[in-house]
């Protein structure tokens, strides 16, 4: 019976199976399925009972007195997968070996015959390492624990991503398993790890919802490219296909039953593939094909004859203003230079606009109403007369309204459609919506990530037709309201040439002339000589 009490770590470490260093400062790990014999969280949880009993292969952390964080979605995560992966049997099946009758891991493909003979190995944090009364619970019978003190002096806190995201402690490791509610936890997790030089890992399953694990993945995709020899993060998928703990049988069942509900469905669970082109709200956008080189331009700026417009998200979080032109042929709009502050207020936001508007003829400024109704706290006035206001001190004025904004379309699904078809690639491979290289870099940083509503019903997923408002959505908005105006072009105004030499010739003269004129008035006979 002594045998029996080895721990599904040990198995693991003797195996060498799920070997993962995670010698990065942040991990991502993305799979498709979870199974009990093996998966993503598997990997975590293997990674943090190494660090929590001092059995890191690598020797990556401290011994003893460790901080550890466990991150579930919601308190039911971690009573169904975060407590039972580590404080309970069946993390993984173990088998006697044929030659050498030890315990070690169970191997589904070769040890099929003897899956009778199969038992579920003892938890990776086996009750031993535990100290007496060390387990704090929110919910014993649920299984929501809050706490769990180990002898060797390691706390590993629980959290549930429904409430706010603690502040003010250090950690040495912290373990996101799935999604979270709020992607305010990914970032400050990731500052408490900074006194300690401690470890961020994220085991997921490449759900699309959350603009977190989405940077997260772009990073890891940024570092790989890069070559660095010494990434500080790294990616791992795990599919379900290459899973030598679900037998063939049970693979094709999943596989047909993901490939009944959806294209996105099978690649997600299946390969692990973040699916966004169903979730995008424009998935058309393409750099190579809507991003236009400077060098078209001469000395890389757009031309004076063409018509130039503005349209102005505001917000007290992020205030955008994008700046866009239009050709005389109205073959396209292209949007050439942005304005994107944080923390923003009417008078920040008057000092940059006027700095790029000042000496430029700008036919309408386009302005999101609905956001332009909030009235200001402290004064109670309208933020679009705030914004005019600033245009009126600074002397500036547009051609059509003066320092009036023009309100933009109300109607999100209207302004999306019509975003869309601007973006639709034309035969000759030209297309009605550009942007100038380098001009607005957080315009494209948004496109990459504006995504659809989504919704769940019964567990599952879908998407609606209606843009994500929640999040750096700000430029993304404003180019809505530009397309949606539906911008023409109008004849600038000319602009005057230098001066000819007989014009300055005579102003020169006409004012020597009023300087030798006597200034006096004098009512009488004139002076005698």
């Amino acid at each position: 019976m002594e045998k029996l009490q080895i721990t599904a770590l040990e198995l693991i470490g003797q195996q060498e199976i799920w070997d993962f260093t995670v010698e990065e400062t942040e991990c991502y790990f993305a799979g498709g399925v979870l199974h009990h014999n093996s998966g993503k969280s598997v990997v975590g949880g293997v990674e943090v009972a190494r660090a929590a009993t001092g059995q890191d292969p690598y020797e990556k952390y401290p011994k003893e007195n460790l901080i550890i964080a466990v991150i579930g979605k919601d308190w039911r995560h971690i009573g169904l997968v975060c407590y039972p992966m580590l404080f309970k049997c069946g993390a993984i099946k173990m088998i006697r070996d044929e030659v050498t009758n030890e315990w070690r891991a169970y191997r589904p493909k070769t040890d099929a015959r003897r899956s009778r003979e199969a038992k579920p190995a003892q938890p990776l944090i086996p009750n031993r390492f535990v100290k007496p009364k060390g387990k704090s619970w929110l919910n014993r019978r649920q299984g929501y624990i809050q706490k769990v003190e180990l002898i060797n002096g390691t706390v590993i806190h629980f959290f549930s991503s429904e409430g706010d995201p603690p502040q003010g402690f250090q950690a040495d490791l912290i373990w996101i398993d799935e999604d979270v509610n709020d992607e305010r936890w990914v970032g400050e997790m990731q500052a408490r790890l900074a006194d300690r030089k401690g470890r961020f890992i994220w085991s997921a399953m490449p759900h699309s919802e959350n603009d977190a694990l989405i940077g997260l993945k772009d990073r890891a995709i940024a570092a790989e490219e890069n070559g660095d020899p010494n990434p500080i993060i790294k990616m791992f998928i795990l599919r379900h296909l290459d899973n030598p703990y679900i037998d063939d049988e049970e693979k094709k069942k999943n596989i047909e039953r993901w490939s009944a509900i959806s294209q996105d469905e099978l690649m997600k669970r299946a390969e692990g593939e973040f699916m966004t082109g169903s979730t995008l709200m424009y998935p058309t956008f393409n750099r190579s094909v809507h991003v236009i080189p400077r060098s078209t331009f001469e000395n890389g700026n757009i031309p004076d004859d063409w018509t130039r417009y503005c349209s102005t998200d505001p917000g007290w979080s992020v205030a955008t203003t994008l700046f866009f032109a239009v050709p005389p042929d109205e073959s396209y709009v292209l949007f050439y230079d942005e304005i994107y502050i944080r923390n923003c207020n009417a008078e920040i936001w008057g000092e940059a606009f006027l700095g790029k508007a000042l000496g430029k003829s700008i036919y309408a400024g386009i302005f999101d109403m609905h956001g332009g109704r909030l009235r200001d706290i402290g004064g109670g006035r309208l933020p679009h007369e705030l914004y005019s206001e600033q245009l009126k001190k600074g002397g500036f004025s547009f051609r059509f309204g003066g320092t009036t904004f023009i309100p933009g379309c109300d109607d999100p699904k209207t302004r999306a459609n019509m975003v869309r078809e601007k973006l639709h690639i034309r035969p000759d491979g030209t297309t009605k919506l550009k942007v100038l290289e380098g001009s607005c870099p957080n315009l494209l940083e948004e496109l990459k990530r504006y995504r659809k509503k989504t919704t769940r019903v019964n567990g599952m997923v879908y998407v609606t037709d209606e843009p994500q408002t929640r999040g750096d959505v700000h430029a993304c908005q404003a180019l809505e309201y530009a397309i949606a105006y539906e911008p023409k072009y109008h004849q600038p105004p000319r602009t005057s040439g230098p001066k000819p030499w007989w014009k300055s010739w005579m102003e020169k003269r006409e004012a020597r002339n009023r300087e030798l004129q006597d200034p006096c008035i004098l009512l009488g006979p004139a002076r005698r000589k």
